[in-house]
């Protein structure tokens, strides 16, 4: 298994537009951080916003940036990393390899996790270095629908929620496009019916938004008493969506 993740790894490694959607998100979190400092604001919602600190410049850079994570960057390489390889009837030649057919499925999304880790880690690491670069460490903090005072290490404690959720939030979004780059039949077709699949939610509940506004649903979730919809909804989508996608994944033709 380490060794097929590894391999994947290297295999994106040498494409010219993985290299190019690193760069991307590199250039956009730098002016994504430098905009937020023209009105010193932070938006939990539309409605909702608080003067920025060290401490919650990280939560407003992620807000900045996810809607590039999750609708650009994420998509691309599961479409890259799942549909390409079948589609172009090259996988054929990869399972004579004396591996079971699942381990393949199982390394390619160890290999979308470790890179969502790794774009989740990378945001929140310019976040904290920016906001200590830009503002001050305030005596206090206060989160989304709560004005309590808060310590700083409670607002550290929220950061670490806050992005734990944003990378469970890509890891389902992973698993939905799990299902459509193994039927769709080529990856364009993938990559619009994974967009579909983000926006047709809407039209049934304002809370199923948190796959095309993460950190606005996040922000939320955080903020209530009882159990949010979103930690209900997130470990559902993982579960039938990495079964629907294993089932079809066992029954492919890649000949």
């Amino acid at each position: 298994m380490k060794h097929l993740i590894i391999s994947e790894l290297e295999r994106l490694w040498k494409m010219r537009m993985m290299k190019i959607l690193l760069l991307l998100l590199v250039g956009i979190s730098f002016f994504s951080a430098y905009f937020l400092t023209w009105f010193d604001l932070g938006l939990y919602t539309a409605d909702s916003e608080t003067p920025l600190n060290a401490v919650n410049f990280p939560w407003f850079l992620l807000r900045e940036v996810s809607f590039f994570v999750t609708l650009v960057i994420m998509p691309l390489f599961c479409v890259v990393v799942l549909n390409s390889p079948i589609k172009a009837k090259t996988y054929n030649l990869v399972l004579y390899r004396p591996f079971h057919r699942l381990e393949f499925l199982l390394s390619k999304w160890g290999t979308l996790l470790l890179i969502a880790v790794f774009i989740t880690v990378f945001i929140w690491l310019i976040g904290v270095m920016l906001g200590f670069f830009f503002y001050q460490v305030p005596e206090y903090v206060t989160f989304y629908g709560d004005l309590t005072r808060y310590s700083i290490l409670n607002g550290y404690i929220y950061s670490a929620k806050l992005y734990f959720l944003f990378w469970a939030v890509i890891a389902a979004g992973i698993a939905i496009a799990s299902v459509m780059s193994i039927m769709a039949p080529n990856p364009i077709i993938a990559y619009f019916l994974l967009m579909i699949a983000y926006v047709v939610p809407i039209y049934f509940s304002n809370e199923l938004t948190f796959l095309l506004m993460p950190t606005q649903s996040i922000f939320i979730s955080l903020s209530e008493t009882n159990m949010p919809l979103l930690y209900m909804a997130l470990p559902l989508i993982v579960l039938f969506g990495g079964g629907i996608s294993s089932l079809l994944w066992v029954k492919q033709d890649f000949k």
